[in-house]
Formats: C-alpha cells, sequence, structure tokens
C-alpha cells in the first residue's frame, strides 16, 4: 500500500529529525497483517530547486501517486500538513489523521469564551479527515480497513454552506 505520510518537516520539531517518518511507518508496519506499507516521503524525492512551487508540486504529485494519505498531526504541526489534507480530499485520496489521544487536537482540556471543554476535538481534524485515530493501533487499523473508507473530497465544503 502507498502510503504518504503528511507532517512536520523540521528537526526542530517534536520528532527530533527530518526523517521520523521512517520509524512511524515500522510502528505501523508492526500492527499491520497481510498488508505492506511503502512510505511516498515527500523529503526523500529530490526536488531539484527549493522555490515554494516546485515543492508545492512536488507533494502534490506524491500524494496523487499515494492510495492513502496519513497525518501525524503532533501539536506542533505546522501549515503545510493541513494544506495536505486539502489536496488528499482534492484527489479523493482517503485521510486518517493520527491525532494522539490527550495531544492539543483530540481529548485535551480547552478553554474557549470562558468555557472549560472536556475531550476537544478540533473542528478542523475531525471535519477534514475520514478517520481520526489517537494511537499508532488505530491508525493500523484504519488502514486494514482504507477500502472503507470513502472520501466526500471537497464536498464538505458544500456540505458546510449548506449547497
Amino acid at each position: 500500500m502507498k502510503i504518504y505520510i503528511a507532517g512536520k518537516v523540521s528537526k526542530e520539531s517534536v520528532f527530533k529529525t527530518h526523517h521520523w517518518r521512517d520509524d512511524f511507518c515500522a510502528k505501523l508496519q508492526k500492527n499491520l497483517e497481510g498488508v505492506t506499507l511503502q512510505s511516498i516521503d515527500p523529503l526523500k524525492y529530490e526536488v531539484g530547486t527549493v522555490s515554494p512551487m516546485a515543492i508545492f508540486e512536488k507533494d502534490c504529485q506524491l500524494i496523487a501517486k499515494a492510495e492513502v494519505l496519513v497525518v501525524y498531526l503532533s501539536d506542533d504541526i505546522s501549515v503545510g500538513g493541513s494544506q495536505e489534507i486539502m489536496i488528499a480530499r482534492y484527489l479523493r485520496k482517503p485521510v486518517i489523521g493520527f491525532a494522539p489521544k490527550g495531544g492539543k487536537f483530540n481529548g485535551a482540556t480547552r478553554e474557549m469564551f470562558g468555557k472549560i471543554i472536556d475531550n476537544y476535538q478540533d473542528p478542523f481534524v475531525f471535519a477534514t479527515c475520514d478517520v481520526v485515530c489517537g494511537t499508532i493501533e488505530e491508525v493500523a487499523e484504519a488502514l486494514q480497513n482504507t477500502t472503507a473508507i470513502k472520501s466526500s473530497g471537497l464536498d464538505i465544503i458544500d456540505k458546510a454552506l449548506g449547497r
């Protein structure tokens, strides 16, 4: 299964390395039966230039080659991961969000407008990912069942607008 893993790029992230996707895939693979992962790691493909458009084009092409996009929603994720979610949705690829339970996107306690919200679920994560998982094991389970995930593409926007 060809899998594009979106997430933090900087080695100054919580992962402390550019190549955290290798370890992440190895952990996923240990929890999979009958599925072999082929990671499409955006940092392992030569861009040839560092222009913003070249990087964007490369990522779009890599997401198009993937069967599924998994986005690792670490507490320090930046704008690129959210854009990769929407690119995958545009291409109608299944999107599996890994938002660790208790992190800022999934299950934390959050104060909003003077109210305490327990078990907070970030609306932009839970609305744009087809499945949101809190553990690596849940991500592996979702990967085992990707044929059951039907991405509605960008139709979620029309639905939100009542169209």
